[in-house]
């Protein structure tokens, strides 16, 4: 009796295999590196047309036209990019330097534009040398991260 019983088991839990192993697929499938474009669509395309030492040393207008920031750096975190800003943009010397998503910017003929006021910029997240990587390609940064 046990003998049946075994062989019954062993008959049901063979037949019964191929359905668990069908619906237990734990294929992963790993992404591949996207580009600073696919990371962030709503970068200007201007500016990913640009190379960083193009934009360092560029100053930054707000909407109404007026100079109101400068972009020190570009810097790196989490796959996404960003303006090192200085706020006070005074000759060299800045008590506050910022950092600023590249999708904030928008490029106008020559100019940088930026939809804020200098108190919201100056609001903006002080900027931490030892949490970003600086960029270093010389490329356009559409394809940075490639």
């Amino acid at each position: 009796m046990k003998g049946i019983l075994l062989a019954g088991c062993t008959a049901a839990l063979l037949a019964s295999s191929p359905v668990l192993a069908a619906s237990s697929d734990h294929s992963v499938t790993h992404p591949t590196t996207p580009s600073v474009a696919a990371l962030d669509d709503s970068v200007d395309p201007a500016l990913l047309e640009m190379r960083v030492d193009q934009l360092k040393g560029k100053d930054i207008h707000g909407s109404d036209g007026k100079d109101m920031a400068e972009i020190e750096d570009i810097v790196r975190y989490n796959r996404q990019l960003f303006a090192v800003i200085d706020v006070d943009h005074t000759v060299d010397v800045s008590d506050k330097d910022v950092v600023l998503p590249l999708n904030k910017l928008r490029v106008k003929g020559d100019r940088l534009t930026l939809d804020m006021t200098k108190d919201q910029l100056q609001g903006l997240e002080k900027w931490q040398k030892d949490r970003y990587e600086r960029v270093k390609e010389t490329g356009p940064l559409s394809e940075l991260g490639r």
